[in-house]
């Protein structure tokens, strides 16, 4: 299933930052064997991250996610894929995670964080849909 960004709800403030984000896959074939992708955020809230990638994920899969953090400690989170888009000029895809809350993250000090940006950020760097 491929849903669109356009059908977009969120009404978060928004970041267009780059952010290198580790996701971490589980090869179902094995059970054990991890992978990992790395890509970059393109735009991210308080309860979501855009990310582009080379390679299908599903939609409804729940990952650990990894925000690599220059000058500061990572961010672990599990995130949700809602939705995926294929760009129409190369063969990149946007994978839009909401991000869940969990005893295993740091979705407190994540928050804190895009506040932080949020609050340092030029009026028309962030918007509001």
């Amino acid at each position: 299933m491929t849903t669109s960004p356009e059908n977009d709800h969120r009404i978060e403030h928004r970041l267009r930052i780059e952010e290198t984000v580790i996701i971490e896959l589980l090869d179902s074939s094995l059970n054990t064997q991890q992978k990992v992708v790395i890509c970059s955020s393109s735009d991210l809230s308080a309860n979501g991250i855009q990310v582009v990638v080379d390679q299908h994920i599903a939609v409804g899969s729940i990952l650990r996610l990894c925000l690599d953090l220059p000058n500061a400690a990572p961010i672990f989170l599990t995130g949700e894929v809602k939705w995926t888009a294929v760009e129409p000029n190369n063969c990149d895809i946007r994978l839009g995670f909401l991000i869940h809350e969990c005893d295993q993250s740091d979705i407190v000090g994540f928050k804190y964080w895009v506040a932080d940006k949020l609050a340092a950020a030029p009026v028309n760097s962030s918007a509001k849909h």
